[in-house]
């Protein structure tokens, strides 16, 4: 006598089928939300620089503009880069540097501002920024 074997019924195959996919849902989550997050912070990181470099560029401009004037000075302009980072984004260019060049044979101010932004993503080298301005001194010539 040869025995025969039912076919499984639906609801059986429906729970072996659960039975050797059981995990996948958990797999995925796990291999997709470090993926995820890794893709947000290094948007975010970017998005961190371009700020970043915004205020460094209008660091740059505050410290040429106090260079330009006629009674400007050197550590005067310097003073007014740091204050306006101070200010602007304290926590945003850290270890900021401001050098300013006043040349008054070329008549003209210079200033740059370097320093590097928080790292949010890990592994990534630390971003540094920079910007420059400059302009012509101010000079005032007696009227005729």
């Amino acid at each position: 006598m040869v025995e025969r074997r039912r076919a499984p019924t639906p609801r059986r195959w429906v729970w072996r089928a659960r039975g050797e996919e059981s995990g996948v849902a958990t797999l995925a989550v796990v291999l997709a939300i470090p993926a995820l997050l890794f893709l947000i912070s290094t948007v975010a990181q970017f998005a961190l620089y371009y700020h970043a470099s915004h205020v460094a560029t209008a660091a740059a401009q505050e410290a040429a503009r106090a260079a330009q004037l006629a009674d400007g000075t050197e550590a005067g302009a310097r003073a007014h880069g740091y204050d306006f980072i101070a200010q602007a984004g304290p926590n945003l260019v850290l270890e900021p540097r401001v050098v300013v060049t006043r040349d008054t044979a070329a008549e003209v101010a210079q200033a740059e501002v370097h320093g590097r932004i928080p790292r949010l993503v890990p592994g990534m080298a630390a971003p540094t920024v920079s910007a420059s301005a400059g302009g012509p001194l101010e000079r005032f010539e007696a009227a005729p």
